[in-house]
């Protein structure tokens, strides 16, 4: 929202320089970013180059077809001759001048004497443009007659201006708006506010409103209020010069008097207007009503687009005139032959505002108000103060009566404020009477007699969604009064806090990780709904059932997240594009699965992911592709820092690799998966392979820790090794082995683990060679040699009754 600083002083002047108000207004949450200095420059008395002057005559060039000899009536003794391009200079003009001396807004020296085809030339007639005061450089600007020639230029026109850029909050709308902006600094500084004219000005014109438009809201849900009121006789042409520098100096380009009139009023109060030509409504007829599927409207702008049964349209008795809050058809605009006016001030669902701004990629001044939510007791106050310009600037008559239809507002809250918990939750006292000040300069009606222990405050209007609670006004109060100026005291703690066991295990897992070289990464939970294709999932996989944002910022963020991957795979891609090619990442967070009741299920998940080369890059040791084995050592680090024993078991999940991946159990729970990451699902994220990723459940593995912990006998004596070379047929799980192993070695056999694999001629076509190492041992005694080949005899004959035999 940017404020000019003129503007703002016809409401209230607090006296301050402007960075001190911004640090007032900053202090008290109305942030300020940015104070802009537009127009002429003030330094060195430079203003009073600038002054009002006459046109006497305008005669042609003797030397140019293009210019004209100006004499120029300026104040002084004489009048000045002055050389002017224009087209439009003509005798008779009210007109802005720049005297020799002058430094133009943008320019680097002084204006000065100029010879211009043999004629001098003592200064400038000025455009808008030059003043920085408009976009039209097609001619002088005129004035109007009323300054004397003389008159400083400064007196007439804003022509140096400082401008306020405020960062408003989405929760007050109520300062999207010059008047709102007022009342804060009225709040802050005490300084006077002055009234806002807000009465109906006279009704002169013929009949009644009825007899030329008619309304009707087929769309009460998102429609609560529709004001229309008609002008005729209206003269469209340009704006005075006053209002013009103002919109412009607000960021709004000057176009028309009338649809000008629509611009300052919804920056002054916040309420957003249309003016429609009236002839050129079908019917004279107002429909408010949801779009037909693909039904077109052609905008303002040139540009046809299509609408749906989600969007609400202003419509006349054939087709749109208007996406309602957002942008006006081109058939219905106001044009140089208007000459009647159907005014709309209205109020619309925010939500459905906001969803079809982002549904056209479309959003302009009034959409940002209205998906904010504007209170339906607003449109009577823009519409009179629109009204009343109209018939000033516009040479408008107002037709008798209103169209207005809307839905009974809620009636004005009153909350109650005990000035006890004022200082309790401050932490400073504020005395009764400095609350009830502060409130009542906000604009809320304040009763400080009915209680000695609470105050009780009314809220208006503009703020009635913003403060419905005790706490509000509290707020309020401390905002206000300067929370600055609140004591920094450290709270009183109260016993100690500790970790939760599933946030310990949480640590402990992202400290492995980090020690284990991965990168934490933080991915956004809203994802686009096309994840799930790209995941491959079947068209009945439950996880394509997802939680939908109900206001999306894009399709990209269009649902919860099912799925740690592909966030993490999005970031693979990045860090490739930026000539990564190994690396690893790491991240903590939460799924979200819909539930009957409308909430979701949020469950906690561990997701890491290797790409590239993985290992040490040595001169003894070479690094090698990101595989399935990397992944289950890591699953396996992470299960056993978790005090959770894993073993491998075959999976088919169809976004891994067809045959690399494995599913993570402790007993008969599943607590994570390791695996290589399908090619497809590499290509969908735009990722060159390989990736090896590792999904750890961290409710499943929590649940999965012993009660108590077990300890074990460190081994007073020597562990004795055996190793196996087996034969297998290569479908047989290497995960079945190591169990089978274990099995019929207990209680002797403490470890099996796999140390190699190999494929080749040596073993024949679809068989493979899997070496597992023993380690036995028995705590307090030596083996003897008797009792350890028993027990690798039970395993030799586990082993070869699921088809393996000793490799010869």
């Amino acid at each position: 929202m940017k404020v000019p600083m003129s503007w703002l002083a016809d409401h209230v002047d607090a006296g301050l320089a402007p960075d001190a108000l911004a640090r007032r207004l900053s202090g008290s949450g109305t942030l300020v970013e940015a104070i802009h200095a537009i127009g002429v420059p003030e330094a060195d008395g430079n203003l009073a180059a600038f002054r009002v002057g006459r046109v006497l005559s305008a005669e042609q060039h003797p030397n140019a077809d293009r210019l004209r000899v100006c004499t120029v009536d300026l104040g002084d003794r004489e009048p000045a001759t002055i050389v002017c391009g224009a087209p439009n200079v003509a005798a008779g003009q009210t007109v802005a001048v720049a005297l020799p001396g002058a430094l133009l807004p943008g320019a680097e020296k002084p204006l000065g004497v100029a010879k211009l085809r043999g004629v001098e030339s003592r200064g400038m007639i000025l455009s808008a443009t030059e003043l920085a005061l408009g976009a039209d450089s097609s001619g002088i600007m005129e004035l109007d007659e009323g300054p004397a020639p003389g008159t400083p230029l400064a007196e007439v026109l804003p022509i140096s201006e400082t401008v306020l850029e405020l960062e408003i909050t989405s929760n007050r709308p109520d300062c999207l708006s010059v008047r709102g902006v007022a009342r804060e600094v009225h709040a802050v500084t005490g300084a006077a506010l002055a009234p806002l004219d807000e009465s109906d000005p006279p009704a002169e014109g013929e009949g009644m409103v009825e007899d030329l438009a008619t309304l009707e809201i087929q769309a009460p849900d998102l429609c609560t209020r529709y004001m229309a009121r008609v002008l005729t006789d209206v003269v469209v042409g340009p704006s005075p010069a006053w209002m013009r520098s103002r919109l412009e100096a607000a960021g709004m380009r000057a176009i028309s008097n009338v649809v000008d009139v629509t611009n300052y009023v919804m920056l002054l109060t916040g309420q957003p207007l249309h003016a429609f030509d009236l002839d050129r409504l079908a019917g004279g007829r107002i429909v408010v009503r949801r779009a037909t599927e693909d039904e077109p409207i052609v905008t303002l702008d040139g540009v046809e687009r299509r609408l749906d049964p989600s969007m609400l349209a202003i419509c006349d008795a054939e087709r749109p005139a208007v996406i309602a809050g957002i942008f006006g058809a081109e058939f219905a605009e106001v044009s140089q032959g208007t000459r009647r006016v159907l005014l709309e001030a209205a109020t619309f669902d925010g939500p459905t505002i906001l969803n079809t701004s982002l549904a056209l990629g479309l959003r302009s001044e009034s959409s940002g108000r209205f998906e904010k939510g504007l209170p339906r007791a607003l449109p009577p106050r823009a519409m009179a103060i629109a009204c009343r310009l109209m018939i000033e600037l516009c040479g408008a008559r107002l037709v008798p009566g209103a169209l207005d239809e809307h839905q009974p507002g809620p009636e004005p809250s009153a909350v109650r404020m005990r000035h006890e918990r004022v200082g309790r939750i401050l932490g400073v006292d504020v005395a009764p009477e400095e609350s009830g000040a502060i409130l009542e300069r906000l604009g809320l009606g304040v009763d400080l007699a009915s209680e000695r222990e609470a105050l009780t405050a009314r809220i208006p209007f503009e703020r009635a969604s913003d403060l419905t609670r005790e706490i509000d006004l509290i707020e309020e109060v401390g905002r206000i009064r300067g929370l600055n100026d609140i004591p920094a005291e450290l709270p009183r703690l109260v016993g100690r806090g500790r970790l939760t066991p599933a946030q310990a295990i949480e640590r402990r897992l992202a400290r492995l990780c980090a020690d284990l070289g991965l990168s934490e990464a933080v991915t956004y939970r809203q994802v686009p709904e096309s994840d799930a294709d790209a995941l491959r999932l079947a068209a009945d996989d439950p996880r394509r059932q997802v939680v939908r944002m109900a206001h999306p910022m894009s399709a990209e963020m269009a649902v919860m997240r099912r799925s740690m991957l592909p966030g993490l795979l999005r970031a693979v891609a990045r860090n490739q594009s930026y000539q990564r090619a190994d690396g690893g990442l790491f991240e903590i967070g939460r799924t979200y699965a819909p539930r009957e009741d409308g909430q979701a299920d949020e469950r906690p998940w561990l997701a890491a992911v290797r790409f590239g080369r993985v290992g040490p890059d040595g001169w003894r040791d070479a690094p090698r592709p990101a595989d399935v084995f990397a992944a289950t050592g890591l699953a396996t680090a992470l299960a056993r820092a978790a005090g959770v024993r894993v073993e491998p078991a075959p999976n088919a999940a169809p976004y891994f690799h067809p045959v690399r991946q494995a599913r993570m159990n402790a007993g008969a729970t599943t607590v994570g998966w390791a695996a290589e990451v399908h090619p497809l699902v590499l290509r969908a994220f735009g990722v060159t392979g390989p990736v090896a990723a590792v999904v750890m459940d961290l409710e499943a593995l929590g649940g999965a820790v012993p009660g108590h912990p077990a300890y074990e006998d460190l081994l007073t004596v020597p562990v004795s090794q055996r190793d196996l070379a087996l034969v297998v047929p290569e479908g047989v799980p290497a995960a079945d082995l190591v169990g089978a192993a274990r099995d019929a070695g207990a209680p002797l056999v403490r470890e099996v683990r796999v140390f190699d694999r190999y494929s080749g001629e040596q073993v024949g076509e679809g068989h493979v060679s899997l070496a597992l190492r023993l380690s036995l041992a028995d705590p307090g005694r030596t083996l003897t040699d008797e009792e350890i080949e028993a027990a690798v005899g039970r395993v030799r004959d586990a082993l070869a009754s699921r088809g393996a035999h000793l490799r010869g």
